[in-house]
């Protein structure tokens, strides 16, 4: 049936449109294989050019599509990149809807989890600025698909990155969403703080970050965190406040480097279920 699917992707009528992007969404939802075979067909172009349809039945299942196809391979991704889908992305970040946000906000996350040159691109086609947006101002349910966004940015990024993304603005939005209730979110958003606060120490620019970060009311906030009930946000916050912040302390406490701790890394990186995948979750 792939081939009758690939052929009525290129009708005109909204309803035809709508069921066909569903069923392409579906046959994606899964293994890589999948994935493969239904990229194979050359449907990638023509799936982008959906995502900028101004009827919702047509953008949504088609938006879907491609945010299953970037959990694919590194591969797999590249093909979705160079058919243009990061071009359309910063438009539905913006999108009214919030959800067509959260679909969008996703689907970058999985960009993000991939090698630094998918990141590169990320930047290269303006996707920081509304990021950033989406963590000041978004539903909470979109700041959550964005904050996954820089928790894979961080940890794929390379150092110059990842001080583009400081230059972004992105700390004060992250270290304001530090007072919500869903700890998970807590702790990777501290972990980005401390990915940030390393590779600015790398280049010498921790100083001014940190300060940075006690202008915003940061320090106040983690240092209140070493408090909270939940030990695993308690420690990371300890850690950043004796590693970052204590001057002329020494600290027995140690975070993990940029690139050298898996463990630590795949706190962040998404992934699916299951021993075949290589790295981001199933849609939010």
């Amino acid at each position: 049936m792939l081939h009758v699917l690939s052929h009525l992707l290129q009708h005109q009528d909204s309803e035809v449109l709508s069921d066909t992007c569903r069923a392409l969404s579906y046959l994606t939802d899964g293994f890589n294989e999948r994935i493969g075979q239904v990229v194979n067909t050359g449907v990638l172009p023509r799936l982008v050019q959906l995502m900028s349809s101004s009827e919702l039945n047509v953008l949504t299942p088609s938006l879907r599509t491609i945010g299953n196809i970037v959990t694919g391979t590194d591969y797999q991704t590249q093909m979705a990149i160079d058919a243009g889908m990061l071009n359309v992305l910063p438009q539905l970040l913006m999108q009214p809807k919030s959800s067509i946000q959260k679909e969008a906000a996703w689907a970058l996350s999985n960009v993000a989890a991939g090698p630094c040159q998918h990141i590169q691109r990320l930047i290269a086609c303006g996707m920081l600025p509304p990021l950033v947006a989406l963590l000041k101002n978004g539903e909470f349910k979109v700041q959550k698909e964005a904050v996954w966004t820089m928790a894979n940015f961080t940890t794929g990024g390379t150092i110059d990155q990842l001080i583009h993304l400081v230059h972004s603005g992105v700390q004060e939005p992250l270290v304001n969403l530090l007072t919500i209730q869903d700890t998970k979110i807590v702790i990777i958003i501290l972990d980005v703080i401390s990915f940030i606060l390393q590779a600015a120490e790398k280049l010498s620019e921790k100083e001014n970050l940190c300060l940075l970060i006690e202008e915003i009311g940061g320090i106040d906030k983690i240092e209140a965190l070493q408090l909270h009930e939940n030990p695993q946000v308690a420690l990371t916050a300890l850690n950043i406040i004796e590693n970052h912040f204590c001057e002329g302390e020494e600290s027995g406490a140690i975070l993990p480097a940029l690139d050298q701790d898996n463990e630590f890394l795949n706190r962040f990186t998404k992934k699916h279920q299951g021993p075949t995948t290589s790295k981001q979750r199933t849609k939010p």
